[in-house]
């Protein structure tokens, strides 16, 4: 018999409320409940009681996206940027609790806002709040907010924000995360991704050798499965509790001349010789 041995989750009454008078379309409600799931999670945390702070966040993560979520579809960006500047990465020493959260209902709005209008229409001040964080993470720590990262490559090709170049330099620090974040800038626009790809497997700046099951492995060959995800037959994961693919009918496939350069990455860096004769896209996949 399997014992479960994560926390039980933990009810609180006025949070209960604050999410019950939202559902009604109530922002200032959602604005309240914001700050009691941060203030509540943060007074753990000080308190040093671990099962407590992830039995909050078990109790009411989802059910705090999806209220936010809704309440973001009805109020607009400004009614978003007003809880993103009062939880901003740069507000403290240490990120704020909330912001797996927050990282969730953004990554929904500029998924949403690329494919319904164009990059161009994704805020700034959305993908700020993404390099922000970027810019705090080492490679330790910070699991879920790791996590919310992915969708940043969503904003690849941004005429204001510099999303390749962040994520380019961030290859040197933390590859693990430059991988998924590289998946959904395929999503995106594959043809900025695979230029991303290059640029980052060219780099002689950046050589690294990974541990994998399979052995040592470059990053090269770490990065390519960042392509091979996006024509895998897996859904996407994140943003987590988001059927976007349905959402947002969106199907992805792998165009001719990227899967050639793709091959060509394959083939400069002596990767052949360790796939099938006929190997495809997919049996990149590590």
């Amino acid at each position: 018999m399997t014992t479960d041995r994560r926390p039980d989750t933990v009810e609180l009454e006025e949070l209960d409320q604050q999410l019950a008078a939202a559902d009604n379309n109530n922002t200032d409600a959602i604005v309240q409940a914001v700050a009691t799931y941060e203030a509540r999670l943060a007074a753990a945390d000080e308190a040093g009681d671990s099962d407590r702070y992830r039995g909050i966040s078990r109790a009411y993560r989802e059910q705090l996206i999806t209220t936010l979520d809704t309440a973001t579809q009805s109020g607009g960006w400004a009614f978003l940027n007003d809880i993103l500047n009062a939880y901003h990465p740069e507000t403290g020493d240490e990120l704020p609790h909330v912001t797996t959260i927050l990282q969730n209902v953004t990554s929904r709005y500029i998924m949403r806002t690329r494919i319904a209008d164009g990059v161009e229409e994704i805020p700034v001040d959305a993908l700020e709040f993404f390099s922000s964080i970027l810019h705090r993470l080492d490679g330790e720590g910070y699991e879920f907010i790791v996590e919310g990262m992915h969708p940043y490559g969503w904003g690849i090709g941004h005429p204001d924000h510099p999303v390749a170049e962040d994520i380019h330099d961030h290859a040197a620090t933390d590859i693990f995360v430059v991988n998924p974040m590289l998946e959904h800038a395929f999503y995106a626009d594959q043809h900025l991704a695979i230029d991303l790809l290059e640029r980052i497997v060219r780099d002689d700046s950046i050589q690294l050798t990974l541990s994998h099951p399979t052995g040592q492995i470059s990053e090269a060959r770490s990065l390519l499965d960042a392509p091979a995800g996006a024509v895998s037959n897996f859904d996407p994961t994140i943003p987590r509790y988001w059927d976007w693919q349905e959402e947002l009918d969106y199907e992805f496939a792998l165009e001719d001349d990227v899967e050639q350069r793709i091959r060509q990455i394959v083939a400069e860096n002596g990767l052949d010789s360790d796939l099938p004769s006929d190997w495809e896209i997919s049996d990149l996949t590590l």
